[in-house]
């Protein structure tokens, strides 16, 4: 019997089992990595912040708001229908406006970008008056998707906040209100 060759089946069979190893590693790795996102207030002040994703088209969300409270929470997939109404009751009738037809039941919240594409595409327009005044605003282009989310800081303050994304880039922007009723701009 040859003792040469099983030695070397062996150590290939390791060298194998270890870099499948490490792949498998570096996926769940990936998967756990959190993305930068920013918060402006009306004054013009930038917060840092960061999101990652969970399980069920949800997340978690973390924003060092102002006087540097951690504003902390979890962001959940919900359909068009439902986001516009509950923006519509926050921030007032008229300031979201959203074109095409409701693809935000159809696929996960990446679909775009991991799965097969549509020839359909949504269109969301962050501040329809300032677009209808000839001033710059925020548009985003895909099949969308739209999450919710509220956010406490460890000195008491409550963020309601809303989010639309494109699932061809994985960007897009938001608002959010606190409960003393001051707004926030996101971009993801």
């Amino acid at each position: 019997m040859d003792f040469a060759s099983n030695e070397k089946h062996a150590k290939i069979y390791r060298m194998i089992s270890l870099r499948c190893l490490g792949l498998g590693f570096a996926l769940i790795w990936l998967g756990a990595c959190s993305h930068p996102m920013s918060m402006v207030s009306q004054d013009g002040i930038t917060y840092g912040g960061r999101y990652r994703f969970g399980r069920e088209d949800s997340g978690l969300m973390q924003v060092e708001g102002p006087e540097n409270e951690v504003l902390i929470g979890r962001f959940s997939r919900v359909g068009r229908t439902t986001f516009v109404e509950s923006y519509e009751k926050i921030f007032g009738r008229g300031t979201i406006e959203l074109d095409g037809p409701d693809l935000s039941r159809d696929a996960g919240s990446l679909s775009g970008i991991l799965g097969s594409s549509s020839g359909f595409h949504e269109t969301a327009y962050a501040d329809p008056a300032a677009a209808a005044a000839g001033k710059p605003t925020k548009t985003i282009t895909g099949p969308l998707f739209y999450w919710v989310a509220s956010l406490q800081g460890d000195r008491r303050t409550v963020l309601g906040c809303f989010l639309i994304g494109s699932s061809y880039t994985g960007s897009g922007f938001g608002r959010c209100k606190s409960q003393a009723g001051q707004v926030y701009s996101i971009d993801f």
